[in-house]
C-alpha cells in the first residue's frame, strides 16, 4: 500500500478519533481499519498490518501540516493503552522510528509516556540488532554525520 494512501487515511482516522467516531469508519474508505477492533495495530485486511504508534510516527513528518493531529493519534493510542514500545516489521519502536526520522519532539513524546530507550532493537538487519536507543543514535550520527541530530542527542542524554 502507498504511503501516500496510509498517511491519507491515517489522517481520516485521526478527524474519527477527535469526534468520538468509531475508528473502522473514519479508516473504511481508505481501505484500513483497526485489527480485531484493536486501536492498537492497522491493517488493509490483504496482509499490511502495523502497530498504531509506530505508523504514526512514519506519518509526522509526512503529514507537516498536520502534525498537532497527528500528536493527538499518538496520545490517543497511549491513552487506549498501546503498548509504547512495541515494533514495527523492522523492529524499530516508536522511539527508534523517532530517532531515525529525526524528530526530537516525537523523541521527547514517547520517552514521557514510558518509552523504554534501553530496550533493543530486534531485528533481521544485522547494523541495528540489538542497538538501544542511544546506540542508534550514535550509529545514525556516524553513518550520516551531514544530518544535524544534535538535538536528539540533548532530550536522549536526559532519560539516560
Amino acid at each position: 500500500m502507498p504511503a501516500k494512501t496510509i498517511a491519507a487515511g491515517l489522517a481520516i482516522m485521526v478527524c474519527g478519533l477527535l469526534t468520538n467516531n468509531a475508528w473502522s469508519d473514519s479508516l473504511a474508505s481508505f481501505g484500513l481499519r483497526t485489527k480485531d477492533k484493536n486501536p492498537c495495530r492497522l491493517t488493509d485486511g490483504r496482509g499490511f498490518e502495523a502497530p498504531t504508534i509506530v505508523l504514526m510516527a512514519g506519518a509526522y513528518d509526512k503529514l507537516s501540516k498536520d502534525k498537532v493531529v497527528v500528536l493527538e493519534v499518538i496520545d490517543a493510542a497511549i491513552n487506549a493503552g498501546c503498548d509504547i514500545d512495541e515494533p514495527d516489521e523492522l523492529g524499530l519502536s516508536p522511539l527508534n522510528a523517532a530517532i531515525l526520522y529525526n524528530e526530537p519532539a516525537l523523541v521527547e513524546r514517547f520517552l514521557r509516556a514510558g518509552a523504554d530507550p534501553y530496550r533493543r532493537i530486534v531485528s533481521s538487519k544485522a547494523s541495528i540488532d540489538g542497538l538501544d536507543a542511544f546506540e542508534f543514535l550514535h550509529m545514525l550520527m556516524t553513518k550520516v554525520p551531514s544530518q544535524d541530530r544534535t538535538a536528539l542527542r540533548a532530550v536522549l542524554d536526559r532519560y539516560q
